[in-house]
């Protein structure tokens, strides 16, 4: 790791539906996030996502309607 360049793992709750979006304001948004994963709350399963470096959106696919996860994101924390 670079001296100076500080990597985050952030992780929480949101409620999402088929193709819907949300952000992660705790990571820079230049270059992450590096890798997330979303995991339903009723049963554990992993939900599709696309991100991609250099936005911090987080693109959710196949989820359903108004569907609880919990997140997790790894990238570089916002100083």
């Amino acid at each position: 790791m670079k001296r100076g360049i500080e990597k985050s793992i952030i992780h929480g709750e949101t409620q999402v539906s088929n193709a819907d979006t949300f952000t992660l304001n705790e990571l820079k948004a230049t270059v992450n996030p590096l890798n997330v994963v979303l995991w339903k709350k009723s049963d554990g399963s992993e939900l599709t996502n696309t991100h991609a470096a250099g936005t911090n959106v987080v693109t959710i696919s196949g989820a359903g309607t108004d569907v609880d996860c919990f997140f997790m994101a790894y990238g570089y924390r916002v100083n």
